[in-house]
């Protein structure tokens, strides 16, 4: 069994964040407004390194280390791909292209919408999945996703290529798609995937992602 760290991009700025939530905005802004709620409750707190970015190579390369040094076998890297229009892509594309970063990897899809959460304001979209159900962006997605299901440091389960979605009953004709990425990994010479659900209690067919 290997310990598979979740790995959230979303240490540095872009300029939809700039537009949604302030110029600078990362998630550091939420650290940084921590405060303590009770005697003894240590907020903000505040990193032993400062408050990294993640588009800085050499950050990625100590936390690699520091995965590497305590065990952690791997990093599953959140994913945000909205019918072709990603954000935070920065990180992970760091990743791919130095292969000296050595630590196995996988993609997770973190496919929901993004919306004003923060401040209870669900029904306020910032950027929406719509999940056009076409062949068409469904090999979109797929051709950039290759790259990272191919490299030598992919995480395989029984010899496949894994790729994580976070909630994938929202994804339109979901067994489709899958069944499609399949057909296309076969004639790429790549073999089987490995698909897995994260929130899989609440997905009502897990058989689709064997």
């Amino acid at each position: 069994m290997k310990a598979i760290a979740l790995y959230f991009p979303q240490f540095h700025t872009i300029p939809e964040n700039d537009k949604w939530w302030g110029n600078g905005f990362t998630d550091w802004t939420n650290v940084k407004g921590g405060y303590p709620l009770f005697e003894g409750h240590q907020q903000p707190r505040v990193p032993l390194e400062g408050y990294y970015d993640l588009t800085d190579k050499q950050v990625i390369a100590r936390q690699v280390d520091l995965a590497k040094q305590y065990g952690i076998g791997g990093f599953a890297i959140y994913h945000y791909w909205f019918d072709g229009k990603q954000l935070l892509e920065k990180p992970k594309e760091i990743i791919l292209n130095n292969k000296d970063l050595d630590i196995p990897f996988c993609l997770t899809w973190a496919n929901e919408s993004w919306a004003r959460r923060w401040e209870g304001k669900d029904s306020e979209l910032l950027m929406e999945q719509t999940y056009e159900p076409t062949k068409e962006k469904w090999k979109e997605h797929f051709d950039y996703v290759k790259a990272y299901l191919t490299d030598e440091r992919a995480i395989k389960i029984d010899g496949k290529p894994v790729f994580q979605i976070y909630r994938p009953h929202l994804v339109i004709k979901v067994g489709e798609m899958l069944a499609y990425w399949r057909e296309l990994a076969r004639e790429e010479g790549i073999g089987e995937l490995y698909f897995m659900a994260i929130k899989s209690f609440d997905f009502p067919d897990n058989s689709i992602l064997d």
